[in-house]
């Protein structure tokens, strides 16, 4: 086939899976896998990933060609795809959230691959330098492994100003889930810094919700949950960890809203594991209410 034939099919089929609303999510990956199995593909995700509008596809179907891979060593795929790209910090930070959280769930952690030594060596690629850092570090605050986090950052080469808002905001989840009050001075600086970005803000939301004894801690937490990161729209995990502020300060019936808000606006695809926590909520919720008015 003429390699400008081979370039149109290609295209067609990217902009194919540029139309697949974002719920569908078997559309989007079988999509996905007729793309990659195109000849061509990775110049026409070349070609997207310099234009705008689509550049966001491209790391979408990048991320799931990894996650079709998710039993191997799949941490190289990442690297290679990000520094393909030049991702920016918010989109290695978007790419490597969710690979780290599909790994995990798989059983084949980016711990697994990684080591500290790797995370804390420079490469002359600060691309790959940093992808290896968001994928380890993201899988420490997925295991709550606050201390090691903790440790990860304050050996790090790089000053902790120098690193991007994301790692950092991992930094700040750290101290929060270990209810350091040092944490809580990081969170209004990263997300005015951030531009509120939602990945930031949910790392520092996670650390607040994980802290057990920080001052003002529900009201800190429907705070940010208030910001314009999440009041624009309905997020899952946002109105969980909402829920379980209102039912700290007695609130049941709002708690109960929330959690209601949570569960309908859960992706279709959903971990199976969010529906355990939102389950084991509405029981704590329901307790607790019970007990005020018993």
């Amino acid at each position: 086939m003429p390699q400008d034939r081979v370039q149109a099919r290609a295209t067609t089929l990217l902009n194919a899976f540029t139309r697949l609303p974002a719920q569908a999510a078997h559309a989007r990956r079988t999509e996905a896998r007729r793309l990659l199995a195109s000849p061509d593909t990775y110049h026409a995700l070349l070609q997207a990933a310099t234009t705008r509008d689509v550049r966001s596809t491209a790391f979408d179907i990048a991320r799931m060609s990894v996650e079709d891979r998710i039993g191997d060593t799949w941490t190289h795929g990442a690297e290679a795809w990000l520094e393909l790209f030049q991702a920016s910090w918010s989109e290695s930070a978007r790419f490597c959230t969710a690979l780290a959280w599909t790994a995990r769930q798989a059983g084949n952690s980016a711990l697994l691959h990684l080591t500290p030594e790797h995370v804390l060596r420079t490469t002359g690629m600060p691309v790959t330098t940093r992808t290896r850092l968001h994928l380890y570090a993201v899988t420490l605050r997925y295991d709550f492994r606050c201390q090691s986090l903790q440790g990860l950052f304050e050996r790090h080469p790089s000053p902790l100003k120098e690193l991007d808002p994301f790692s950092r905001s991992l930094y700040a989840f750290a101290l929060l889930g270990q209810s350091d009050p040092a944490g809580l001075d990081f969170i209004s600086p990263l997300l005015d810094e951030s531009s509120e970005d939602p990945k930031v803000a949910h790392a520092l939301l996670h650390g607040l919700w994980l802290g057990d004894d920080l001052p003002q801690q529900p009201e800190r937490i429907l705070d940010l949950v208030a910001r314009p990161v999440f009041a624009a729209q309905m997020d899952a995990i946002a109105l969980f960890r909402k829920a379980s502020a209102l039912r700290r300060l007695h609130r049941h019936d709002e708690a109960l809203t929330a959690l209601d808000n949570a569960r309908e606006c859960l992706p279709l695809d959903a971990d199976a594991s969010i529906h355990v926590d939102l389950t084991r909520e509405r029981a704590l919720i329901t307790g607790a209410r019970d007990q005020a008015t018993g």
